[in-house]
């Protein structure tokens, strides 16, 4: 699926070149992302006026991008959503798309002996996945530093990287444990966010009721 979101383009407020110089795309990055971290501390206010909420239309991402992306979850009263906007780097991009096409076959072909499948995953595979990850975790790195000097607080109050690296390891299947200490090493944009779906409910009726008394106001002053 992260496969997929790479081959669809996204929409120009999010969209980096990969061939463009890391000063320029750190800051390009993290405008994308403090846009993310801004509409998801918006929704809060904005959900419950959806009769059926849109991540696509309101995130301004595809289908398969939300897919990937993006993780809701309704535990009781309370709305989880949390939003993996490392996906939008140009160097996670490149580093996802050879740990997909070249280096998981490359690990899966290797045997027990010494062969020519096990001499190509250390010479070459192994140390092209490492320039790879490097150049992400770089990219990211600086991008949240960045974040972090510009005092984005939007993109503070929902950053969430330990939870979540940790969450993912704890997934990996038997046997892909070697995978955890490169995961582990690489810093993340993920956003996270809880909400108070009670809390949301009354903040509408609120509105509801504000609505109503602004009308009443203009009829009044109309009479």
């Amino acid at each position: 699926m992260v496969q997929e979101v790479i081959e669809q383009p996204f929409v120009p407020a999010y969209r980096i070149p990969l061939r463009s110089k890391p000063e320029q795309r750190c800051p390009r990055l993290a405008d994308a992302v403090s846009l993310l971290a801004d509409r998801l501390d918006r929704l809060q206010d904005v959900y419950p006026h959806w009769r059926r909420f849109d991540a696509g239309a309101y995130f301004d991402l595809h289908k398969s991008q939300v897919d990937a992306m993006l993780r809701i979850e309704w535990l009781g009263a309370t709305l989880d959503v949390t939003l993996h906007a490392d996906l939008i780097s140009p160097a996670f991009h490149n580093a996802e798309r050879y740990w997909a096409d070249k280096f998981c076959p490359a690990y899966h072909a290797m045997g027990q002996q010494e062969d020519a499948y096990t001499r190509n995953f250390w010479q070459y595979v192994l140390p092209a996945m490492q320039r790879r990850m490097q150049k992400a975790r770089e990219e990211i790195a600086a991008t949240g530093e960045l974040l972090f000097q510009r005092g984005d607080m939007t993109f503070l109050a929902s950053a969430c990287a330990p939870d979540e690296r940790e969450r993912h390891v704890g997934q990996l299947p038997p046997g892909d444990e070697d995978y955890a200490s490169i995961f582990l090493e690489i810093p993340t944009l993920t956003l996270s966010r809880s909400f108070d779906l009670l809390e949301m409910g009354r903040r509408k009726e609120r509105d509801q009721r504000s609505g109503v008394r602004s009308q009443r106001s203009e009829v009044g002053g109309r009479m």
